[in-house]
């Protein structure tokens, strides 16, 4: 009885001690901006002042910040992932932990006020410029792979979505459909990353073959370019979901065969721009996360010229899914300008339009983006 007491006495002393260590090393160690697992800015040790002490804001902040710079980091948030996908709580941080390696975030939340504001603002656009006009929707991972779901998980809603999106636009916009497309080719083709949300080079490949189709043009084949294989890349959900372990998924570049490339790349209130004579930034894959090797991942203006096409001028508006797309559909297109509005402030977009001379507008926005983001406001 004394020997049980001894030991139970012994480990509580050494549990004190390990959590004082893990105190003290908080306070020693250097801050952490940037968590790369994580892909996100860290809280930093907030200032005292008295006006956020009686609010109860700087209690928030410290607690904030104890969390994000907590020593070992990594292996706790990593445990407590575990802890939740072991005891039936799996998705409950937005990730489900799914079949063969994935990593597939849960159904996107309804917001049907936001959606009808950005359907309306980009009929005003489409009528507006009066060019032709493509709706690329990328269905979300969890409803074209069911099959790799967890048991009990929650209903994806993309039918409904869809069929939405598409009444609301018929007048302004042709709607590329991709939910058949892609479930024909779920089962011999990987379409989404494992660890990420996107699409591979090989979603992006089909996508980019139904837009050309429904706008007339000849549609890619794979000979048309050189595949590089790039191993080693983690994504976002693999980042969301803190299941530290799992197989890397491996990206493809698709280079243009014969293509003489250019890339122009711009900031919104900078007069500084990056010029590549290619559509890959090769140094990020020297980086943790590698996804921006796909033309410097997210900008304002993203000019991109091929001279070994003749002809056609695309105006691209998207989120992040239109960075791999981009780069096959210049082996298609003389110019592409690309817009992202979530950093797009400058030149009306109908301006560059007419300025430009583009034969065409695709929109391309994942499902999440296009029914919460709420930057059409500057499509204009």
């Amino acid at each position: 009885m004394l020997k049980e007491k001894l030991t139970a006495k012994n480990a509580s002393v050494c549990f004190f001690c390990a959590l004082l260590f893990v105190l003290f090393a908080q306070f020693l160690l250097p801050d952490k901006s940037f968590s790369e697992t994580e892909k996100r800015v860290l809280s930093q040790r907030p200032p005292f002042r008295i006006e956020t002490l009686f609010s109860g804001k700087l209690e928030s902040e410290l607690e904030t910040y104890i969390q994000d710079q907590m020593p070992f980091r990594n292996f706790w948030v990593g445990l407590c992932s575990y802890f939740n996908a072991l005891t039936g709580q799996n998705g409950t941080d937005g990730i489900y932990a799914a079949k063969d390696g994935y990593l597939i975030q849960t159904p996107n939340a309804d917001n049907p006020r936001n959606l009808r504001t950005n359907l309306k603002r980009l009929n005003a656009f489409a009528q507006q410029t009066e060019t032709p006009a493509y709706l690329l929707i990328v269905p979300q991972t969890g409803y074209i792979l069911p099959d790799k779901l967890p048991r009990g998980h929650a209903a994806y809603n993309d039918d409904a979505l869809f069929s939405q999106i598409k009444a609301q636009t018929a007048d302004s916009y042709t709607f590329v459909d991709l939910r058949q497309t892609f479930a024909d080719a779920r089962e011999k083709t990987q379409i989404y990353y494992k660890t990420d949300h996107h699409w591979t080079s090989e979603g992006a490949f089909l996508a980019a073959n139904a837009f050309l189709r429904e706008a007339g043009k000849t549609p890619l084949t794979k000979d048309m370019f050189e595949i590089e294989p790039v191993s080693g890349f983690y994504g976002t959900t693999y980042s969301r979901a803190a299941l530290w372990g799992r197989k890397p998924d491996t990206m493809e570049l698709w280079k243009i065969r014969g293509a003489s490339l250019s890339t122009v790349v711009t900031d919104l209130g900078s007069d500084e721009k990056t010029e590549c004579d290619d559509v890959f930034f090769r140094e990020h894959l020297k980086e943790y996360d590698r996804y921006p090797v796909y033309l410097d991942g997210n900008h304002s203006l993203t000019h991109i010229v091929n001279d070994a096409v003749p002809d056609g001028t695309l105006l691209l508006l998207k989120d992040s899914f239109g960075n791999t797309l981009a780069t096959q559909l210049a082996a298609a297109y003389h110019e592409i300008w690309m817009i992202d509005l979530r950093y797009y402030r400058t030149q009306a977009v109908s301006q560059l339009l007419t300025q430009y001379g583009a034969d065409a507008v695709l929109v391309n926005y994942s499902v999440e983006d296009i029914v919460n983001d709420t930057n059409f406001v500057w499509l204009k």
